[in-house]
């Protein structure tokens, strides 16, 4: 339990930090900003832009990055059905497998895109006044702000990216070390991207990278909690073989 709730608590630090302290989501977006900042006027002459949003290259990188959780969905999925039958059966490794589809649909699907990005109001940087759009700037978990819908907190894709560390998890031991490092690279990639295109500020990217993370260690938390352990279930046979 100690690593979910401290990852839990991490979250609400975070929160609290970027809520607080508004000006230092606008400085790490502003330093991806090239050229004047709007100040509250969209129509200033020679106001900057997120140059980067631009590049033919980030856009390519960016729509490559984007379909790698759903092809790891599929993946597990796959790996599902191989621990369920057939020579490669293996039961124990399935409950975690379940567990990362579940964060999926449930942390970036429900609570990321279903729940926070709908109605949480807060418009992405490339809206704001502050940024060239026509919105007031909303700090993290405000709520406040009068973006629509589909808005910057928190960011969709970056939970996709920090779900993908969950799998990190699946790999089997032997092969994990060599694992992490690739995914994390692609993980961290994904959600700095948002970021450095002005599609979202830094506290959405962060926070939306950590909600698979926090709902899929819950859940082994939970489960491992809930299930007794080995020796507890050797015992009672080993009792009555001596009996």
């Amino acid at each position: 339990m100690t690593t979910a709730m401290l990852l839990v608590v991490c979250w609400l630090a975070i929160l609290g930090l970027f809520h607080l302290m508004p000006h230092i989501d606008i400085a790490l977006s502003a330093y991806f900003f090239k050229g004047p900042l709007c100040v509250g006027n969209a129509s200033a002459s020679g106001c900057g832009s997120f140059i980067y949003a631009d590049e033919d290259e980030i856009r390519a990188l960016r729509r490559l990055l984007y379909i790698l959780p759903y092809c790891g969905a599929v993946a597990v999925v796959f790996g599902i059905v191989i621990a369920s039958f057939g020579r490669f059966r293996r039961p124990a490794a399935i409950r975690p497998m379940v567990f990362a589809l579940l964060s999926l649909a449930l942390g970036v699907g429900l609570i990321v895109n279903g729940t926070l990005k709908e109605y949480s109001g807060r418009p992405r940087p490339v809206q704001t006044t502050i940024f060239g759009g026509n919105m007031e700037f909303a700090p993290a978990g405000s709520f406040d702000g009068t973006c629509p819908g589909n808005c910057s907190f928190v960011s969709g894709e970056a939970a996709g990216a920090g779900w993908l560390i969950c799998l990190i998890f699946l790999v089997p031991r032997r092969w994990r070390k060599w694992a992490a490092v690739p995914i994390v690279a692609v993980s961290v990639t994904m959600a700095a991207l948002r970021v450095v295109v002005g599609a979202h500020f830094t506290s959405d990217a962060i926070l939306g990278w950590l909600v698979p993370i926090i709902l899929f260690c819950l859940m082994i938390t939970i489960d491992a909690i809930r299930r007794p352990p080995p020796e507890a279930v050797l015992q009672p046979a080993e009792a009555r073989k001596q009996n």
